[in-house]
Formats: C-alpha cells, sequence, structure tokens
C-alpha cells in the first residue's frame, strides 16, 4: 500500500485535483502538497458535515474499551506521532482515523495550517466572544432581559487551539421565515456554491480568520477541499452564478473532492436524480470551466 494508492490524480487547466472515496484518505493528498510548500497551507473546505471530530478519539476509545485507560489522553498522543513527511506515519495514521477526523488530525500535525469549514449542518459555527458574552449575560440574569444587546456582524473571535473555524450560517440568502422550516432546508442546500451564498460565508470566514492575522480566506496559500455530499440536489451542482466557486477554484494550490458515495445517497433531497458519479462529473466539469475562463481572461 502507498500513499497514491489512496487517490486518483487529475491534471485540469494546470491544477491538481485529488479524489478520494473517503474524506479522512485527503490525509494523504494534503501530506503531498504540504511537501511541496514552504508552509503548510490553510484548507476551505466545503462540505455537508463539519469533519472537525477530535483526530483517532473513534480508535482510541476501541482501544480503551476493554482495557481501560483515557481515550481522550491517548487520541492526543496518537496524533503526536503524525509525520507528514514519512509515507508509511501517514498510511497508519489514515487507517485509524474515521473520516470526520481528518482535519483535525491534519491542523494539529502541521499538514495544514488554519481550515475554515463552509458547511450545512452546523448553524452556529465557532461562536463568536460577543455571542459568548451575551449568551452568558442572558443565561444569568434570566428570566429577566439581557442588559447586553444581541450580537451583530462584524465580530470578533478567539483563536481555537485546533486551529479550525466552522462558519455559521443563518438560512438561505434572504430567508426571511421565522421559525425556519423544511421549505429552509431545501432553499439552504440549493444555494451552497451560489455567489451570494459564498460570498456571506467568506465575509463570515474574513472575520474568523483576522483574529489570526488573515486579512481573509483567499490571502494565503489554500487548498480547495469538496466533499460531494454538500451536494443535495441537481440545483445545487448547478448554480445560476459560479463566479465565486470558479474563483475559490482558481485560487487554490490544489483541490480535494471527496466522494463519499454512501453520505450523498443518504443526504440528497427526495426524488432527486444524483449520485456520487454524476456529482464528480459535473464538479470536475466546473474545475475545467474555471480553467478555461483563466485562460481566456489571461490571453484575451
Amino acid at each position: 500500500m502507498t500513499l497514491e494508492n489512496l487517490f486518483s490524480h487529475h491534471i485540469i487547466c494546470g491544477k491538481d485535483i485529488y479524489v478520494v472515496d473517503d474524506h479522512h484518505q485527503a490525509l494523504a493528498p494534503w501530506s503531498l502538497i504540504r511537501r511541496r510548500l514552504n508552509q503548510a497551507p490553510n484548507l476551505i473546505t466545503i462540505d455537508h458535515h463539519t469533519d472537525v471530530h477530535e483526530a483517532f478519539l473513534g480508535h482510541a476509545h476501541l482501544e480503551t474499551y476493554e482495557e481501560g485507560g483515557d481515550a481522550w489522553a491517548l487520541a492526543k498522543d496518537l496524533v503526536k506521532r503524525i509525520d507528514w513527511q514519512d509515507d508509511q506515519s501517514l498510511l497508519w495514521a489514515i487507517e485509524r482515523l474515521r473520516h470526520d477526523e481528518h482535519i483535525n488530525a491534519a491542523t494539529l500535525s502541521g499538514i495544514l495550517n488554519y481550515a475554515f469549514c463552509i458547511q450545512l449542518s452546523d448553524s452556529g459555527g465557532n461562536p463568536s466572544i460577543e455571542r459568548q458574552a451575551y449568551d452568558a449575560d442572558r443565561q444569568e440574569r434570566w428570566p429577566q432581559p439581557p442588559t447586553l444587546p444581541p450580537p451583530s456582524r462584524p465580530m470578533s473571535y478567539e483563536v481555537p487551539e485546533n486551529h479550525i473555524f466552522v462558519i455559521s450560517h443563518d438560512c438561505a440568502i434572504g430567508c426571511t421565515r421565522m421559525p425556519h422550516n423544511d421549505d429552509c432546508v431545501v432553499e439552504h442546500g440549493n444555494m451552497i456554491i451560489e455567489a451570494t451564498y459564498l460570498d456571506d460565508q467568506l465575509a463570515r470566514g474574513a472575520e474568523m480568520s483576522q483574529c489570526v492575522g488573515i486579512d481573509h480566506l483567499e490571502a494565503l496559500p489554500y487548498i480547495l477541499d469538496i466533499d460531494l455530499d454538500a451536494f443535495h440536489s441537481q440545483q445545487a451542482i448547478e448554480p445560476v452564478d459560479p463566479l465565486t466557486f470558479y474563483r475559490l477554484i482558481r485560487n487554490a494550490v490544489a483541490i480535494t473532492i471527496a466522494t463519499e458515495a454512501e453520505c450523498v445517497e443518504e443526504l440528497k433531497f427526495d426524488d432527486e436524480p444524483i449520485n456520487a458519479n454524476m456529482l464528480l462529473d459535473q464538479v470536475l466539469g466546473h474545475i475545467e470551466t474555471a480553467g478555461r475562463d483563466s485562460t481566456r481572461q489571461q490571453y484575451g
């Protein structure tokens, strides 16, 4: 077994594209990308899930189940054994990681610097300093009203120890329903790579990145990571305005794609005629279009 067995490699318009079946296998191409850069790149990931669980925690729970021990301590110790410059170390790690632990493993081992997660499953994301203060004030004064006003953007953030920022979302752009309902879920999912939605997510992400001295998410070298289970419908993969998505494609140092076929099937909206193979073809088509558009702009 070699790292190259874990992905297929494509070059589209000069861009390296790495495709994996299970998302934690992306640790292999991320490490290869890291080796050719002077510093660890950041990650911008588009996913249904956050995929930010503690690295090796699932494996550590199994290891300590019968013999006892501290699973959390074991998981932290296992992360220290990852050497991104050593293929065997990476193969060892990937064998023991679950498909939602790879980002944590990558940031803690120096493969990635910071990770910014555009996702559909955690509306709160990393709470801002202002949100934490407001929530604490409201809880302390209950049942009286809080003394602090509800927080509004722009907000400030603490530096997460794991270097992972989960970007919050409200709903579909322009949604005014209260409370939000199942229609919101569909509208929100259909906007995942629309320019208006990505612009909003990147603006929220910039508020986070500025707390670590990065003006915006595209200011430093980054890998664009795409999990196909972020696309729940044909409409989601065919945005009306893909310009922001195309810019993220063009500016990335490389792109990784996780097909996650089972998750695609589980998460797609009812009666949607999509599957992982079809979504992969369309994402690769978007990458080619973005590359061709860049070439036309460059040479007129």
